[in-house]
C-alpha cells in the first residue's frame, strides 16, 4: 500500500537532510545530528573546517552526491545574478560577501571540494555557531544538472516512511478545519481560533518551541523620542495579551532574544542568564510620555499602526495603547502579499514584524537589528544605533566566548533601552494532525519534518 500524506501548509518546508554535518532532526528539539558528513576537522585557529562526507551518498536518481555538489550549491546562493535573499546567511565564509556584492571572483570564495568526499571551508572569522548554520536549508547540496534543467531533485530516502506528500493550499481557517476533520488532509499549520478552542486539550494539536520573537517596529523617524518608544513598550501587558487574546498562548517576551538559545558555559539559556529586560509599568510609561509631551510630543495626533489583515492581529492591536496612554492609533491592514512592501516603504508609525532564528547562538537574533537591516525596518539610527552595530560586529570576530556572550548581553540591554522595536511574545509553532498521523514534528526553526511522519 502506498503511504501518502496530505498536508496543508501555508509556509511548510519539506525538510531534507542534505546539509554538511548537522541538521535539526530530533523529535521537536534542536539536537544536531550528522547529515551528509560522517566527521569534520577544525583548524586550531577556528578558521578552516574540513568535512569528510560519507562515501556512499546518492541522489534520488542513483547518481553520486559529492563534495562538489556542496561547493556548487553554496556558490550558487552567493552568485550575484541569483539575487538570493539567503546569501547573507553564508557571509561567515571567507569572501562570501565580497563575491555576492561583486567585489571578488567566485574562485576566491572559501569553499572548495578537495575530492569527492572532502569539502574544505575557510571562514572570515572564527565562528562558534558555524556547524549550527550548516543546518539551514540554504546550505543544502544542489545537483548542478538538476538546478540547470529544472528537474526535481532530492537525496536518498531510505529512512523515510512516506512514499509521497501532497501539499495543498487553503487560505481560510474554518475551511481548513473542516477539510481535516473530513479526512481530506492529514496535517496543517493553518490553525484557526476555532480549531485552537476545539482541540485545546487534544494530542492532535501539537506545540513546538521555536527560536523566534514577534515584535513591533517603531518607525524611529516618526517617533524619534526614545521616551515615547519606551512608554509604548512598557505600557503593554504582555501576559494578558498572550494568554487571553492569542489563541496559541505563546510566552510573553521578556527580552528580544527568545528562550531556548544557549549561553556559553552555562546550563541555562541566554534568556535565563541575562534575565528579564522588559517590564510592565503603566504608571512609569505614563510618566515617560508626559515628559515627552512637555518637550513637544503631540499626544493628540493620530498615529498609524500597520498589521496584516488577520482577525487575531486586529484584536491585539486594539488592546494596546488607548487605555494606559490615551494615544490614538489608526489601524491599517494589508494582505500578506503587499504587507512587506508597505513595511519596506516605511508607511507606518508602528508595524508588526518578527524573526525566527536559524542557529543556536544569540547572534541569529541580534544581527537582525544592524543598521543595514534597520534602514528598511524601524529606521533606527544615530550614535547608540552605531554603537550597537559595532558591538555585534565585534562579537563576530571574538574568540573569547565568555567575553563574546557578555558583549551580546550588553548589546541586547542597549537595544531594549533604546526601543527601536517592541518585543511582544516568543514564537512557537503548531501542527494540527489527523488521528491517523504519527511521528510528524517541527524543528526549532519551524520547519515541518515529514521525514519522520507515518500514516496509519
Amino acid at each position: 500500500m502506498k503511504k501518502k500524506l496530505m498536508a496543508l501548509a501555508m509556509a511548510a518546508a519539506l525538510a531534507v537532510t542534505g546539509l554538511a554535518v548537522p541538521v535539526f532532526a530530533s523529535e521537536g528539539g534542536k539536537t544536531l545530528v550528522n547529515g551528509c558528513a560522517e566527521s569534520y576537522d577544525m583548524s586550531e585557529d577556528g578558521l578552516t573546517y574540513t568535512f569528510h562526507l560519507y562515501d556512499d551518498l546518492l541522489w534520488s536518481d542513483g547518481t553520486p552526491l559529492t563534495a562538489a555538489d556542496f561547493e556548487y550549491a553554496w556558490k550558487r546562493v552567493l552568485a550575484p545574478e541569483l539575487a538570493s535573499t539567503c546569501s547573507v546567511n553564508l557571509y561567515v565564509i571567507k569572501n562570501a560577501e565580497a563575491y555576492n556584492t561583486g567585489k571578488c571572483s567566485e574562485d576566491e570564495v572559501g569553499v572548495k571540494a578537495l575530492d569527492d568526499t572532502t569539502l574544505e571551508v575557510v571562514l572570515e572569522n572564527p565562528t562558534s555557531y558555524f556547524l549550527d548554520i550548516t543546518a539551514e536549508v540554504c546550505y543544502s547540496p544542489v545537483k548542478k544538472v538538476a538546478a540547470e534543467s529544472s528537474d526535481t531533485w532530492s537525496q536518498n530516502a531510505d529512512t523515510v516512511a512516506l512514499d509521497e506528500v501532497d501539499v495543498v493550499f487553503i487560505s481560510e481557517g474554518s475551511a481548513t478545519l473542516t477539510t481535516l476533520k473530513n479526512g481530506e488532509i492529514d496535517v496543517t499549520n493553518n490553525i484557526s481560533t476555532q480549531a485552537q478552542a476545539e482541540f485545546a486539550d487534544s494530542p492532535q494539536l501539537i506545540d513546538y518551541d521555536t527560536i523566534g520573537t514577534c515584535y513591533y517596529d517603531f518607525n524611529c523617524e516618526h517617533l524619534p523620542d526614545v521616551r515615547v518608544r519606551k512608554a509604548l513598550s512598557t505600557s503593554i501587558d504582555r501576559e494578558t495579551i498572550t494568554q487571553n487574546l492569542i489563541a496559541s498562548k505563546p510566552k510573553p517576551a521578556k527580552g528580544y532574544v527568545p528562550e531556548g538559545l544557549s549561553y556559553y558555559g552555562s546550563e541555562d539559556d541566554f534568556r535565563t542568564v541575562v534575565g528579564d529586560l522588559i517590564i510592565y509599568d503603566p504608571e512609569g510609561a505614563k510618566a515617560l510620555l508626559d515628559e515627552a509631551v512637555a518637550d513637544g510630543f503631540d499626544a493628540d495626533a493620530t498615529y498609524t499602526l500597520m498589521i496584516k489583515n488577520e482577525d487575531e492581529m486586529k484584536t491585539i492591536a486594539q488592546a494596546m495603547w488607548k487605555a494606559n496612554l490615551g494615544l490614538n492609533f489608526e489601524i491599517t491592514t494589508y494582505e500578506s502579499g503587499t504587507y512587506w512592501g508597505e513595511h519596506t516603504n516605511g508607511s507606518f508609525d508602528v508595524a508588526f514584524d518578527g524573526w525566527t532564528g536559524d542557529y543556536d547562538d544569540p547572534n541569529t537574533m541580534l544581527e537582525c537589528l544592524l543598521q543595514s537591516e534597520c534602514a528598511t525596518q524601524n529606521r533606527w539610527s544615530g550614535e547608540l544605533a552605531e554603537q550597537y552595530d559595532a558591538m555585534i560586529k565585534e562579537c563576530a570576530a571574538m574568540t573569547d566566548q565568555d567575553a563574546r556572550f557578555a558583549k551580546f548581553a550588553e548589546a541586547e540591554k542597549l537595544l531594549i533601552e533604546e526601543s527601536p522595536i517592541m518585543p511582544l511574545y516568543y514564537r512557537k509553532s503548531q501542527l494540527l494532525v489527523g488521528e491517523n498521523v504519527e511521528s510528524i514534528t517541527n524543528d526549532t526553526l519551524s520547519h515541518t519534518l515529514f521525514k519522520y511522519a507515518k500514516v496509519k
